[in-house]
């Protein structure tokens, strides 16, 4: 807040001045915001960084200045504002997607609706809250921007970025990556083997389950080839894909109706695939 609201760079010195820090603690702290593509080092002086995410705390810093940002911003409280959408969503379901303690999610929400950053609503004897973004459209646009540029910084410098999903990202490789496999690399587990030349993966590493693989491999299929296999993995787990919900699966539908769709493969070809593959063809997409 210090350097956005400063008309001319800052020095060390003067942060520590202004804050009562102690220079080595002032350090650390300008250390991690150039981590997270806040600030930057320009010679000995202090400056907001070159990146979308310094750009949309600028944008916030001049839209509600007069407002007290730090409940907005300090601890968890980002990673709860980045659950908080259009879906109204009750405060068992934000402990659940965060991790955040539900007194702490208790705490943090009683600032936001103070501050009205969230609506709430009451759906008998629970209370859902949503994002108020007629207030606060600068808030939500940084918290999105900050989470994805950490999140880019995952990406290897050898893989090449597929997707960038908030709090994780998909990316291929043609080397071997320390990272979760994914997509079309996670076919073999389930039935499927496949002869790739790029490795898919997923960061940070976890426990993906049969959904999260299917819809990697739609956002990763660029060729006919590649949306055949989507097809078949689909055909192969299609009770635990029954409820997918990705913009492709409308053509894979049809497809599966006997559609001619450009840029799939005909139901001829799928059935003499899934037959290779020993999947069930027989079946209502």
């Amino acid at each position: 807040m210090l350097v956005a609201g400063s008309k001319l760079p800052l020095h060390p010195v003067d942060l520590a001045h202004a804050i009562d820090l102690r220079p080595e603690s002032i350090s650390r702290l300008i250390t991690t915001l150039a981590n997270k593509g806040l600030l930057e080092r320009d010679g000995k002086e202090i400056v907001l960084a070159r990146t979308p995410a310094a750009e949309a705390f600028k944008k916030l810093y001049f839209a509600h200045r007069a407002s007290p940002l730090p409940l907005l911003l300090a601890d968890r409280r980002i990673d709860l504002l980045c659950r908080i959408e259009d879906v109204e969503k009750s405060s068992e379901m934000l402990e659940k997607e965060t991790g955040i303690p539900i007194k702490t999610v208790y705490r943090y929400l009683k600032d936001f609706l103070h501050l009205g950053v969230v609506k709430r609503t009451k759906n008998g004897k629970i209370y859902l809250c949503s994002f108020n973004y007629i207030l606060w459209s600068e808030l939500k646009n940084f918290v999105v921007s900050l989470l994805e540029y950490q999140v880019l910084r995952l990406v290897p410098r050898e893989g090449l970025l597929i997707k960038s999903y908030g709090d994780n990202v998909l990316f291929k490789s043609l080397r071997p990556q320390d990272a979760t496999p994914t997509s079309f690399s996670a076919y073999r587990e389930h039935g499927i083997l496949l002869g790739l030349r790029d490795n898919y993966y997923t960061l940070p590493k976890r426990r993906l389950s049969i959904m999260e693989i299917f819809l990697h491999s739609l956002d990763s299929a660029e060729s006919v080839s590649q949306r055949t296999y989507c097809i078949l993995f689909y055909l192969k787990n299609r009770v635990e894909l029954q409820g997918a919900q990705h913009p492709m699966m409308k053509d894979i539908k049809a497809v599966l109706r006997g559609e001619r769709i450009k840029g799939y493969p005909a139901l001829e070809e799928i059935n003499e695939q899934a037959e290779l593959y020993g999947i069930e063809q027989n079946i209502d997409p």
